[in-house]
């Protein structure tokens, strides 16, 4: 009997239960196992939507029963189909799994629109899955191997959801409460101001002073308390560094900011003492006390829960599969994913003048936030601890130096022009327009400088600023390096991203003074421990700021890693002489002549100028982020400074684009345009009090045509809308 070779074997066929498990487990790769992930890693949402097991059962039911089951009968249908097709589209269903798994392996590491082909990388990534996916179903149907691990890696239609209700049953952790403290020996009035992503070597000038000039404030703050030159952050995000000020430890887990994860914070020592009157805005963690939260937001229905739940999780998959510059609609993901309350909910919470835990939406209304901070400071028969994190100078930069709102916090890029990654966090190697955004930012620090007027101003009226406790920093810093990370640290941001302001006034202080000590974050909390005069409930990492002895390096937590340096920090000098560079003697509000295209046009007349007749249609945005013609309109108190469009990408070849800026027919500002993803060519103007003193004249922009024997300019026309878009 003649013997058959390996090689002339046909492939075994793929039962029909094998098949299914196979599904199975692809779905578990390509759906569940992405959204759970990312699920648990939102703790605040989990917290605040307050789930409860039959949403969360709910939902592993459709991830781990409905989905599959509606695969596998796709399958089914596609099979039978392709029985009149000879054989063509079998595996279908399959390829689109297996396209998804890739996709969900690739997004760590796909960079969003890194190149120059608008979505490139959005159409690139997603080619290549495909491809790779139909070799992968011809390998399954050829090659048992590829079904036997794939019947092994099953587990995993088990794991993922295990894994999940482990994180899920932690986040449900209840708060420790802290065992009754003794009174404080010395209940002064507290007031702790915490800043968002604010560099201390912005305030710094090249005799490594306070700016007094462009800072004022800040300069009077350092006159009556001790001025921490040195001081540092010990994590560039938020959720992190927050706790680690408020429990005096390094994040070395980075545990959810809740607190039940952070028992014994000074949050709840200070309430535990029942010396203080609690006053809190904490906008982004959730480490203040149950006892302390007066109002909460009204408990919904079951079927809301869910149906909220599923809603979110469909607007965060396609961003969990692709990349930024992908040339689809993403949908808006809900602003309770971020630990926003929807506009219902906030609606529904009280905002009124009353103590206890006031929850504003992180950087909306900041200008009312602030006001509404300022009126605790006031006297009281019990003193006050007051305590104001607030997302400022955070993006989004909405505010001038003057203390004027020129652009809608809700009419904002969700990252700024230039900046790339997943939070939006790369700078472009670009550096006319990262100069642009750091003007703002500086713009929107003599914001902050004026609120410390206001603070100042306040406990002085109110005869509070002589005998409270005021400390003064900021969680993290932020650095504006073209071709580097906003947040991220490296060799050249490290110094800005650790630097944070630390002001501290003591009781009866009135003089200012100067350390240059190592201090760190987590120090904060033991200070203010060792002055109102209570025990820390156990070791933690920090030590009083007031004592000698200090730690021999710095140290920064980010994602598992530390990062240790010297406690003088490298590249400090440089980052300060950088900026002394870029804006020299100059008015806060004077734009750097670096981030002009053309600075040597500015004064000059449009006269000088050839205009072309012809006109380019642009969508340009007002102030309020509308649409709008050539002149802004003044219906609100947000001062029209503020002018940004995008241009079509293709009638440009995704080349930059130069824009002319006029007022009142003079050159005022001169900029080329950056690549903003799929959509093409984004550029901004914020015109200032320097370029355009008292109200703003008539603004026309222009397109730079040139050839090499001469420039022409191109009016921008606003480009023609569907009425009914």
């Amino acid at each position: 009997m003649p013997q058959i070779s390996a090689k002339s074997q046909p492939a075994t066929k793929t039962s029909g239960k094998e098949r299914t498990l196979h599904l199975f487990t692809l779905c578990a790769f390509a759906v569940t196992q992405p959204l759970l992930e990312a699920l648990s890693h939102q703790t605040v949402y989990l917290h605040d939507q307050q789930f409860g097991w039959f949403e969360i059962g709910a939902l592993l039911f459709v991830l781990m029963v409905v989905i599959p089951i509606g695969v596998i009968g796709a399958d089914k249908v596609f099979r039978l189909l392709s029985t009149k097709l000879h054989g063509r589209g079998r595996n279908t269903v399959m390829i689109f799994l297996m396209s998804l798994v890739i996709l969900s392996l690739l997004r760590p590491y796909i960079p969003d629109n890194r190149f120059t082909w608008i979505g490139f990388t959005g159409v690139l990534a997603p080619a290549a899955a495909l491809g790779c996916s139909c070799l992968l179903a011809s390998v399954y149907e050829r090659r048992q191997w590829l079904r036997q691990w794939l019947t092994l890696t099953s587990i995993g239609v088990i794991l993922s959801p295990a894994l999940f209700l482990m994180n899920y049953e932690r986040s449900r952790l209840k708060e420790t409460t802290v065992d009754a403290a003794v009174p404080a020996k010395n209940p002064v009035p507290i007031v702790f101001l915490i800043f968002d992503e604010f560099s201390g070597n912005t305030l710094v000038n090249d005799q490594l002073e306070i700016d007094s000039r462009r800072f004022p404030q800040f300069a009077r703050l350092a006159g009556i308390s001790t001025w921490y030159r040195n001081a540092t952050t010990v994590s560039p995000r938020t959720e992190f560094a927050i706790p680690a000020i408020l429990s005096g430890r390094f994040p070395v887990v980075e545990h959810p900011a809740t607190a039940a994860e952070y028992p014994g914070n000074l949050l709840q020592l200070i309430e535990a003492t029942r010396s203080f009157e609690m006053v809190v805005f904490e906008p982004v963690t959730r480490l203040c006390p149950e006892s302390v939260i007066h109002r909460r937001i009204p408990e919904h229905s079951v079927k809301k829960k869910c149906w909220d739940l599923f809603a979110a999780l469909v607007t965060v998959y396609p961003r969990l599969i692709l990349s930024s510059d992908t040339p689809v609609w993403f949908p808006e993901i809900p602003r309770q994913w971020f630990g926003v309350p929807s506009e219902e909910d906030l609606l529904a919470k009280i905002i009124e003048t009353k103590t206890g835990l006031i929850r504003y939406p992180g950087s909306e209304g900041r200008d009312h936030q602030q006001k509404h901070f300022l009126s605790f400071l006031s006297p009281s028969e019990t003193p006050r601890f007051c305590f104001f994190h607030t997302v400022l100078p955070h993006y989004p930069w909405t505010f001038l130096a003057s203390g004027e709102q020129y652009l809608s916090e809700f009419a904002t890029r969700p990252y700024p022009l230039g900046a790339r990654g997943g939070l939006g966090e790369n700078w472009d190697n670009d550096p006319p327009t990262v100069i642009r955004n750091e003007f703002r930012y500086r713009q929107q620090v003599g914001y902050v400088d004026r609120f410390i007027g206001q603070v100042l101003d306040r406990l002085e009226s109110a005869g509070l600023l002589e005998r409270c406790l005021l400390i003064v920093t900021a969680d993290h810093g932020v650095s504006f390096h073209p071709g580097h990370s906003r947040r991220l640290p490296d060799a050249d941001n490290l110094s800005d991203i650790l630097s944070v302001p630390l002001f501290v006034k003591l009781p009866g202080q009135l003089t200012g003074a100067t350390d240059d000590r190592n201090i760190e974050s987590v120090d904060l909390m033991p200070t203010i421990a060792q002055v109102i005069g209570i025990p820390l409930p156990e070791p933690i990492d920090g030590s009083s700021a007031l004592c000698e002895a200090r730690r021999p390096r710095k140290t920064l937590y980010y994602q598992g890693a530390m990062t240790v340096c010297e406690p003088d920090v490298r590249g400090r000098v440089d980052s300060i002489r950088r900026q002394q560079q870029l804006y020299g003697t100059k008015e806060l509000d004077s734009m750097p002549a670096s981030a002009a295209s053309h600075s040597d046009w500015h004064g000059r007349s449009i006269a000088d100028f050839i205009v072309d007749e012809r006109t380019i249609p642009v969508e340009l945005h007002d102030s309020f982020g509308r649409d709008m013609e050539s002149e802004f309109s003044s219906d609100s108190t947000i001062v029209p400074r503020f002018i940004s469009g995008i241009f079509d990408a293709q009638e440009f070849s995704n080349s930059p684009v130069e824009i002319v800026l006029t007022i009142d027919g003079i050159v005022r500002d001169t900029s080329k345009t950056t690549l903003v993803s799929y959509q093409g060519h984004g550029f901004e103007f914020l015109i200032t009090e320097s370029m355009a003193p008292g109200s703003v004249g008539k603004v026309e922009l222009f397109v730079v045509d040139s050839k090499p024997s001469e420039v022409r300019l191109r009016r921008i026309k606003v480009e023609d809308r569907d009425p009914q878009e």
